[in-house]
């Protein structure tokens, strides 16, 4: 039986472009997502499929603003509050209040994997559909560090922040449920790009400074998978098998990679303006990599 496994990035508000592509990819060329896995933005995303809320998600990404994610911002206050013992720069209430107001566990109908850190351990943990913790863990993988605080998910999970600072891209996290083919959707360009001008606040250095940690991690995770997946086939062409160092053999996974051709704009911007021009992004690329002619309004649900 074919099973399918659908990886998200992380990228913030950047996140519209998955958004985009995966409704392209559902809607017009009928994907199924048998297993999903994300961080980050990815992880919220990835519980709003993993429940079937199709319709909702993207009345969220047409409606969202900055003022329902987060609060507060680099300024005087903010400093203050961190020389008081702070722990961000920025609070995400609203999008804790918008997590605990969609979040609905009985829903969840796809094997869902969302990854976060914990900033004690220093390691990447990953939570499935089960945990009874599973709706801390998804806005513990969106917390950006310094950005926003660390979330305590349990007594042996504290101080966990964003999965992509060890796992931008959670490939590992779908292979041992053995699907037959990976779509990865990821928030940047395959080439990281540069910017016109410098970051002008020590906070907006610190997002800088993330998304180009990312976007590495990103790169170097998708091309290690892609050769392996190359050699691999190549392999079995000759009649071959390759064996992973544990001993098991390594399998070929059909793999699409839907990336933006450009770079979708800042992090933390959830104008819709540019919400709407990642969105349609998203959709055009997802066409691009996956066919078809077909249309989409990303403004349509």
């Amino acid at each position: 039986m074919k099973k399918t496994a659908l990886v998200l990035s992380g990228g913030g508000a950047k996140g519209a472009f998955q958004a985009g592509a995966e409704r392209y990819a559902r809607e017009v060329k009928g994907y199924r997502w048998d297993i999903i896995a994300g961080v980050s933005v990815g992880a919220l995303n990835g519980a709003m499929l993993a429940m079937e809320k199709y319709a909702r998600l993207m009345e969220i990404w047409n409606t969202i603003s900055d003022e329902q994610v987060y609060t507060g911002g680099f300024n005087l206050l903010s400093v203050i509050r961190l020389l008081f013992g702070a722990k961000s720069f920025y609070s995400n209430q609203p999008l804790q209040r918008l997590l605990r107001q969609e979040f609905e566990p009985e829903r969840i109908h796809a094997d869902l994997r969302v990854g976060a850190v914990s900033l004690v351990s220093g390691e990447y943990v990953e939570f499935r559909a089960h945990d009874p913790n599973l709706e801390k863990a998804i806005l513990a993988s969106t917390v950006m560090p310094i950005i926003w605080e660390p979330v305590d998910i349990s007594d042996e999970h504290r101080s966990m922040v964003d999965g992509g600072v060890r796992n931008i891209s959670p490939i590992g996290d779908v292979l041992d449920a053995d699907p037959s083919e990976i779509v990865i959707i990821n928030c940047n360009p395959e080439q990281f790009t540069g910017l016109s001008e410098a970051p002008r606040d020590i906070a907006k250095i610190g997002l800088r400074t993330l998304d180009i940690l990312l976007d590495e991690l990103f790169a170097s995770d998708v091309r290690e998978f892609l050769r392996i997946n190359h050699l691999v086939k190549q392999a079995q062409a000759q009649g071959v098998t390759l064996y992973h160092p544990s001993g098991r053999p390594y399998k070929y996974y059909e793999c699409k990679v839907i990336s933006p051709l450009e770079p979708l704009g800042d992090t933390l911007d959830f104008s819709q303006s540019s919400i709407q021009r990642s969105l349609q992004a998203g959709i055009d690329r997802a066409r691009d990599v996956l066919g078809d002619v077909k249309r989409l309004s990303a403004g349509a649900t």
